[in-house]
């Protein structure tokens, strides 16, 4: 299993950047997007520097309903792909997207596939999903920006197993305790703190950015 950073504030060499996340989980028979970054020419060229083709995707989540999170959506619609979303996004955005996809709403946590699941939405202000996926070490979180706060995002992920490892923007974030005994800390696009993460969690620590590949065991 692989994780494909698609898109981010940061980018390696060769990748391009922009304010927003995106991450590919590639299964053995299939290809699960998180979030679509902001700029939708960027993110399809970073997908084909990482050989993925945006026919390959069928299943799409939305962390939540935030620009740099849904900008190069428009481009992957199409008929045969399903959009998994909040509930709690507007009437019209939901329509347009089922317009032109398999809209799939979301508002508690839910099987996505085999190993895979959704965390349904959390959160009071900003309604958020984040992404949960087995590995045989255990389980890895994907977020967008974890505006629920990492412990209500753990404490319902947790009931598909242990969690070992999570990745993505980590806003405002400062609990650094919640991330303790994790083998694999990946912050991306909105982490303010990634020295303190660094340096807290040396050993588990890899910097988020457009173009990382990350195989899970």
């Amino acid at each position: 299993m692989n994780l494909k950073i698609l898109y981010d504030n940061k980018a390696e060499s060769g990748f391009k950047r922009g304010w927003g996340f995106s991450c590919l989980v590639e299964l053995k028979d299939e290809r699960v997007l998180f979030d679509a970054g902001w700029d939708g020419q960027r993110l399809l060229s970073n997908m084909v520097k990482l050989g993925v083709k945006p026919g390959q995707i069928k299943k799409i989540i939305l962390s939540h309903s935030h620009w740099d999170h849904l900008g190069g959506l428009p481009l992957l619609l199409r008929k045969g792909v399903k959009v998994y979303v909040p509930r709690s996004f507007s009437k019209r955005l939901k329509e347009e997207i089922a317009s032109r996809s398999e809209l799939q709403e979301v508002r508690g946590a839910q099987k996505i596939r085999e190993g895979v699941w959704t965390t349904g939405e959390l959160g009071e202000r900003i309604k958020e999903q984040s992404l949960v996926v087995r590995t045989d070490s255990g389980l890895v979180i994907v977020v967008g920006c974890a505006h629920p706060g990492f412990r209500k995002i753990f404490k319902v992920a947790s009931r598909f197993g242990e969690i070992t490892g999570v990745v993505g923007g980590m806003h405002d974030f400062r609990d650094y305790a919640v991330l303790s005994g994790l083998s694999l800390i990946v912050p991306s696009h909105c982490t303010a703190n990634k020295g303190k993460i660094a340096e807290r969690f040396p050993e588990a620590y890899v910097e988020g950015k457009a173009g990382l590949k990350i195989t899970l065991r």
